[in-house]
């Protein structure tokens, strides 16, 4: 193309766009640009259909609307009237492709394919005996999962393609029980994608050793049996491999070894077993993302000697793993350290203390024991959860450093103490999860200090005095939490960023509710200590999803303020001394989905409502002086007498509490009696000595009569 033509084109181009600023769907503009060889209209508003007058550019050679809601079917489209087409780029519009691209087996000089996320449909003629004049680079097909095929056969035309660099086919569901022809035919493949299909049987390995293959990616199919033992031999020269969420069986074979290269290995959900091979840990000296997470492997996390230093990201939960290795600390350069749910025991592994690069780290679900040790303070750490373990002991104060820290689990342990003054140094703290330990004395005015707090969960200690007002004062705003993803290393290979979505259970009402990756913002003090009146500052909190202050010792009245809590979905006020009357402009609530009051001294009507009725007469049991709706007391009826309501010890059987230490001390009593007696006494003491005498005889001559 001469300067002219090129500078002609351009400016068509431009008047193009300029329509699309007011008119998005007509393409009647380009029509006449017949010299027109690149057109890039990726990432726009466009809809409808390809217009026919498009099979007037005859020079086009590439072509990208990818990222559009562009519509129609291909096969019946201008597009396959364009033979001089080299590159054509669709992906993530709603057209209608044909899988065999039959169609297109005239245009001879086609080279790229990229039709990702569209909808698929299968040709008539797809079995019919024909052959492309097109030799592919790049294929690059997948499903918008909105008409996706069941089972469908693999393209025909591929078996006739043998100069392909790059293959991507996924969530099609394509079956079949091998395709290694797809490796054989094409010597210069380097990336092959095949996840989300339907691909079943045992992994079969080419015949000869595929050096230039540097990306494998077969995870989400139904692949069966042990990993062949020379896969690592076979494949050399991998970077990135991906066989997740199949039914791999067996062991980790030790050829893995052999890939020097790899620097991402995901065998994550599948059946193997064993320990992590050492020629793995020796030979994959490049190695930065190891997932090996929902198998049953056991044993040590790491071999005892590993030249892994360029680990990143280690993702090893839901294992049998009983041992972290002192060779752990090697791993200077590690982010991500997952190994929750597995069988590790003992105390705190100081090991991690190494790991100053650390910003995330899961050790929850094992039986880690001990108190937390000083030396455990990374600078950059963003999330720690260490839940439902056995820790004990107070915080140490080496946590007054962790200012980027934004999620704290330190839930269902054994932690005593107070809760330390300097939690106002973690000022990026967003979820803080310390319920269900052994934590006593006040909530201190620090904690208002925390500006980006959206979750705190304090329920299930010995937490007293008064809740302070401040609390008020903190937005409490709803958050995602996506930890830092580009420096955590969690970009992964493949153009895809992998979400850390971690589990976060908090029991912020009177179910437990489970939230994963969405947003949520919540206050749970339940069961603990607390006396004095419910700050009406917290109505100011319109944000909360979630508020819990049940079983608590709080009195006064239900604070009107709480008509400002127009986001809240689950208010629980259970189990308290609270008195007067439910404030009826809670009936505004309408997002109101779990209200508790139960077991306190209110009195008064239920307020008035269609949505705020919905609640059960058990979300006000225990308060005799209620009336209206749903509770059977009637506000009109002069007859009701009211009932003093029963607290909540009288509503329990027995204290056992109580029982324990009264029955201990009857019990040493009794004991220190007959001592006395028997030292004073002389003749009950002589007495005492014969009764024991006999009781032997005759028990010794039971015995010899009887059982010798």
């Amino acid at each position: 193309m001469d300067c002219f033509a090129f500078i002609k084109s351009f400016a068509g181009v431009l008047s193009y766009l300029n329509q699309l600023l007011n008119k998005p769907t007509e393409f009647i503009g380009l029509c006449g640009l017949k010299t027109l060889q690149v057109l890039d209209l990726s990432s726009n508003e466009l809809e409808g259909n390809l217009p026919w007058c498009w099979e007037n550019l005859t020079s086009l050679t590439t072509i990208i609307l990818n990222s559009n809601q562009l519509t129609g079917d291909i096969a019946l489209s201008p597009l396959v009237n364009l033979t001089s087409l080299e590159d054509l780029r669709l992906s993530n519009n709603s057209f209608q492709i044909p899988i065999s691209f039959r169609p297109f087996f005239n245009h001879s000089r086609l080279r790229v394919i990229h039709c990702l996320h569209n909808y698929y449909l299968l040709e008539r003629d797809e079995f019919q005996a024909s052959v492309p004049t097109f030799q592919l680079n790049w294929i690059l097909l997948s499903d918008a999962g909105r008409h996706g095929n069941n089972n469908a056969a693999v393209p025909k035309f591929l078996y006739h393609q043998h100069s392909l660099n790059l293959i991507e086919l996924r969530d099609i569901s394509f079956s079949g029980k091998s395709f290694l022809w797809l490796i054989e035919n094409n010597t210069k493949l380097y990336s092959l994608t095949l996840r989300n299909n339907s691909f079943t049987g045992p992994l079969q390995m080419p015949s000869n050793p595929v050096p230039k293959l540097t990306s494998l990616d077969i995870s989400s199919n139904h692949i069966s049996g042990n990993i062949p033992e020379d896969f690592g031999t076979s494949f050399p020269g991998l970077k990135v491999l991906r066989m997740s969420a199949n039914s791999f069986t067996g062991t980790i074979p030790s050829s893995l070894g052999d890939m020097a290269t790899i620097f991402y290995l995901d065998l994550s959900h599948n059946l193997l077993s064993g320990n992590i091979p050492n020629s793995l840990g020796m030979g994959c000296r490049s190695l930065q993302i190891l997932r090996l997470s929902n198998n049953s492997l056991q044993g040590s996390i790491l071999p005892a000697r590993h030249n892994l230093t360029q680990l990143t990201y280690l993702e090893l939960d839901v294992n049998n793993f009983t041992t972290i290795p002192n060779s752990l600390s090697n791993c200077s350069e590690l982010v991500v350290l997952k190994i929750n749910l597995n069988n590790l025991d003992g105390p705190f592994p100081t090991t991690i203390c190494q790991l100053q690069s650390l910003e995330y780290l899961d050790i929850s679900e094992n039986n880690i024991a001990g108190i937390l040790p000083a030396c455990f303070s990374p600078p950059h750490i963003e999330f720690v959860k260490l839940s439902k373990n056995r820790l004990q002991g107070p915080l140490p104060h080496a946590f007054f450093n962790w200012r980027s820290l934004q999620i704290l689990d330190l839930s269902h342990n054994q932690l005593t103490g107070p809760i330390p003054k300097w939690f106002d140094n973690l000022s990026s703290l967003s979820i803080l999860l310390l319920n269900k330990n052994h934590f006593e004395g006040e909530i201190l005015s620090q904690f208002c200090n925390l500006s980006e707090l959206g979750l705190i969960d304090l329920s299930n200690n010995s937490l007293s005095g008064s809740i302070p007002p401040c609390l008020g004062n903190i937005t409490f705003m709803p958050l995602l939490y996506n930890l830092g993803l580009e420096r955590s290393g969690l970009i992964l290979p493949g153009n895809n960023l992998q979400r850390v979505e971690e589990l976060i259970e908090s029991v912020t009402k009177s179910i437990t509710l489970v939230y994963r990756g969405y947003t949520i913002s919540a206050i749970d003090l339940s069961c603990n200590n607390f006396i004095g009146h419910i700050p009406p500052e917290i109505g100011k909190l319109f944000h909360l999803k979630s508020l819990n202050l049940s079983h608590n010792s709080l009195s006064g009245t239900i604070p009107i303020t709480f008509v400002n809590l127009t986001d809240t979905e689950s208010l629980d006020l259970s189990y308290n001394r609270l008195t007067g009357n439910i404030p009826s402009q809670l009936a505004r609530l309408d997002s109101l989905q779990v209200f508790n009051v139960s077991f306190s001294n209110l009195s008064g009507p239920i307020p008035e409502g269609p949505h705020f009725q919905t609640f059960d007469a058990m979300s006000y049991i225990g308060n005799q002086l209620l009336c209206g709706k749903p509770v059977p007391r009637n506000c009109t009826d002069p007859k009701s007498v009211p009932v003093t309501p029963r607290t909540r010890k009288e509503t329990e059987f027995m204290d056992m509490d109580t029982f324990y230490v009264s029955f201990a001390t009857a019990y040493i009593t009794m004991l220190l009696a007959v001592f006395a007696i028997l030292c004073i006494n002389p003749y009950w003491r002589q007495w005492w000595f014969h009764l024991v005498e006999v009781s032997l005889s005759f028990c010794y001559y039971f015995v010899v009569d009887n059982l010798l």
